[in-house]
């Protein structure tokens, strides 16, 4: 086994899940291996954005985005 760690990216696609978007984030989060999460809020009508950053952990590898149309 390498003594080097694998990491990598984490992307959730997410559309009006603001009820379930924190547990995914803090499951990603959790995981040793995981360099990045990035949420990409597919123009939800509801507050998705805005409870995945809350869900933030403090260590910087949480970034979300908004998109303004649903792609």
């Amino acid at each position: 086994m390498s003594s080097t760690m694998s990491r990598v990216c984490v992307i959730i696609a997410a559309r009006n899940a603001a009820r379930t978007i924190p547990a995914a984030i803090a499951s990603a989060l959790r995981e040793p291996e995981v360099a990045e999460v990035v949420v990409v809020d597919d123009a939800s009508t509801d507050n998705t954005a805005e409870v995945a950053r809350a869900a933030d952990d403090g260590s910087g590898r949480l970034k979300v985005m908004r998109l303004d149309v649903n792609r």
